[in-house]
Parts: C-alpha cells; sequence; structure tokens
C-alpha cells in the first residue's frame, strides 16, 4: 500500500511538475553575421578603407627605411678594408642601432594602427549594441546571436540585412583617433 500510494504521489508530482513549468512565452531567436555588418555597412566600408589607407601608408615608409638602411649597410661593408677597424666597427654599432630604431618605430606604428582599430570597432559596437536592443524589443526577439556561433538555423531568422539597413542611417563614417 505505502508503495502504490508513493508510486501515485510521484507520478502525480511529475504530472504536475511538466504541466506548471511549461512555458507559455514562445523563444524567438534571430542571428546576425557580425563580419558582413562590418564588411557592408557604410561606416564598416570608411573603417576598412581608412584601415588599408594607413596599412598601405606604413607599408610605403617601411620599404623605403629599410632601403635607406640596406644602402647605408652595404656602403659600411663595401668600406670594411678601407676603413680603420675603430671606424668600422663604430660604423656598425651606428647602423645596428638606426635598425633597432627602425624596429621599434616599426612595432609602434603597427600597434599604433592597431589601437586605432580597436577603437573605431568599439565606437562600430558602441552604436551597434542598442540598435540590436531596439530590434530585439520591437520584434520581441528573446535572443540575437552571432552567426559564428549556429552551426545550422533557418535563413529567415538572418536579420543582418535589416540590421545594417538601421546602422547605415545611424552612421556612416568614423573616425580613427
Amino acid at each position: 500500500m505505502i508503495n502504490t500510494k508513493c508510486i501515485k504521489v510521484f507520478a502525480i508530482s511529475i504530472l504536475a511538475f511538466f504541466i506548471f513549468t511549461q512555458s507559455k512565452s514562445e523563444v524567438k531567436v534571430a542571428f546576425v553575421e557580425m563580419d558582413k555588418i562590418i564588411r557592408e555597412s557604410l561606416v564598416g566600408k570608411d573603417l576598412i578603407k581608412k584601415l588599408d589607407e594607413a596599412d598601405t601608408k606604413n607599408q610605403k615608409f617601411f620599404t623605403e627605411k629599410q632601403k635607406k638602411l640596406k644602402l647605408k649597410k652595404d656602403k659600411i661593408s663595401s668600406q670594411k678594408n678601407i676603413l680603420s677597424k675603430e671606424e668600422y666597427e663604430k660604423n656598425v654599432i651606428a647602423i645596428n642601432k638606426e635598425y633597432e630604431l627602425f624596429k621599434n618605430e616599426g612595432n609602434k606604428k603597427i600597434n599604433s594602427l592597431k589601437s586605432k582599430r580597436n577603437t573605431a570597432m568599439k565606437k562600430i559596437f558602441d552604436e551597434l549594441n542598442p540598435i540590436l536592443s531596439e530590434y530585439s524589443n520591437k520584434n520581441e526577439l528573446t535572443f540575437i546571436m552571432d552567426q559564428k556561433n549556429i552551426i545550422i538555423g533557418q535563413t529567415d531568422l538572418n536579420i543582418t540585412s535589416e540590421i545594417i539597413k538601421i546602422l547605415n542611417l545611424k552612421i556612416k563614417k568614423i573616425s580613427m583617433n
């Protein structure tokens, strides 16, 4: 008797649990392609263009500076037998210092560009977050996920193009300072 009573109580408890914990609201999910937003939005295109220009400028600087240093090095090497040993070593030390300064300056330029890129991306995401939040509230979405984290999903859940349109209306250009 105790067993059947326990079984009845257990069965009723399980049934009640499933009935009362059933969600009355529907979970609505959408996803966006963050990379596509950056590539195709006006502000993203502007940022990519500015980064490419800065990178090209840096590459030109590096190439010219490297050529000059190579010419100096070759000149010193060609004078090895002409100069005194002390004078030659002094020139070698000087060119090595110039190479070190060049390397440090190059690292500073690269780090500066990375920093500017990160700051600009943060500004874009700071503009994008309220847009996503407002879109989520307006369309009663429970989640908006980045497509990178989704293995498979319905294409009609992709709201990337809608978000790009809204972002384009809100911001078109961005400064990298």
